[in-house]
């Protein structure tokens, strides 16, 4: 079957050194607002193997000329005998300088000179991504990262965001999607482009009957929290605590749950309702579709407005919801062709999903700790 699908690879440079045209397989995940992933599998003679198993080697993968997802080719994997080995690309996306940047206190002067004890970022949603990207991957360390023109998109972020060696994602991450933006790292004319964006509606509702969805499971959660309680600094009774309660949700379930965030970071109260109100999002009841679709000429992942980050809405097996596109992994084999699988929402029993927040939960309140001190 026709593989819609362009592989490119580029040296560490982001010189290009050519194509891989029709893989053996692939598997091909973008996420919004989080790290999308790819795997490749290609034959260990092919022309391009030399240069994609080469340290800092890069791909760029595209979708019937639309740009899906661009990055690193972080491990590689072959597999024999000879006769018929193969050899495996596994790419993380650009958008993973979220993750492995910091953002410092004074970011333009050396690490001996940080005086400030936070760095403060206030305005709008866009305009604190790209300052904030600007100061601490471009002038500071001078990487190849270029900053789209600000438009000043999304709303006003309340209190700002404040960095004291924080992750870029762990604070910015919260502000923008709050905000209504999502975040795009494309690389394009041999840099990385940062930017932002409106996530669109996709305007058709996606049915069982229209033949479109092929496969679909759901999942329903009741909320983990329904009030935070967040102590900020300070010792004994002198430490100061707020709390936020969402009583429209504790009505609807009959039900209450209790839990303590500890914000020792926070130094307005302010922010230390801010803080609550992060952890209460985090407990909210969550709902979600994971649901196989089936493309045709009439309808292909990309077009419409039907992109990660996008609101969908679904309606299977008598429930109807309309939430985020999270992400879609599009596979393609030479035999099957491409299976298209959306992740609209949040499911709970999904594990490795589970287990990621978990972890992304557990690493930001470690971070937060530390930097307080």
């Amino acid at each position: 079957m026709e593989n819609p699908f362009t592989v490119e690879i580029y040296d560490k440079n982001f010189n290009f050194k050519g194509y891989i045209g029709n893989p053996i397989a692939m598997t091909v995940t973008p996420r919004f607002n989080e790290v999308g992933t790819a795997a490749v599998v290609i034959d260990a003679n092919h022309r391009q193997a030399l240069n994609a198993t080469a340290n800092g080697a890069r791909m760029v993968i595209r979708k019937d000329g639309q740009f899906l997802m661009s990055g690193k080719i972080h491990l590689k994997q072959g597999d024999g005998p000879q006769v018929k080995s193969t050899v495996t690309l596994n790419v993380k996306s650009d958008f993973r300088l979220m993750h492995q940047i910091l953002g410092w206190p004074v970011p333009a002067a050396a690490l001996t000179a940080q005086t400030s004890e936070y760095r403060k970022y206030t305005g709008n949603a866009e305009g604190i991504f790209k300052t904030c990207v600007t100061e601490n991957m471009v002038t500071r360390l001078g990487m190849d990262v270029t900053v789209a023109l600000n438009q000043s998109r999304g709303l006003t972020v309340p209190d700002g965001v404040s960095f004291r060696f924080h992750t870029l994602y762990e604070k910015l991450l919260p502000a923008i999607e709050q905000a209504g933006l999502g975040i795009t790292f494309e690389q394009a004319n041999g840099t990385i482009v940062a930017d932002v964006f409106v996530p669109p509606v996709y305007p058709y509702t996606l049915t069982e009957e229209s033949g479109v969805i092929t496969e679909w499971d759901w999942s329903s959660a009741d909320p983990t929290a329904t009030r935070v309680i967040a102590g900020g600094q300070g010792e004994g009774t002198a430490r100061v605590f707020r709390d936020v309660k969402n009583t429209a949700l504790e009505a609807d379930h009959n039900d209450i749950i209790e839990i303590f965030r500890d914000a020792r970071d926070a130094d307005t109260t302010t922010v230390l309702t801010s803080r609550a109100q992060e952890t209460l999002n985090e407990g909210a009841a969550q709902s979600g579709f994971a649901v196989k679709l089936s493309e045709t000429d009439t309808f292909r992942y990309g077009e419409n407005g039907l992109v990660v980050g996008a609101k969908v809405t679904v309606s299977i097996g008598g429930v109807t919801r309309t939430d985020i596109l999270r992400e879609v992994t599009l596979s393609y084999t030479r035999d099957k062709g491409v299976e298209v699988t959306p992740l609209v929402g949040e499911i709970r029993n999904n594990p490795d999903r589970a287990i990621a927040n978990f972890l992304a939960r557990l690493k930001k309140s470690i971070s937060d700790l530390k930097v307080s001190k």
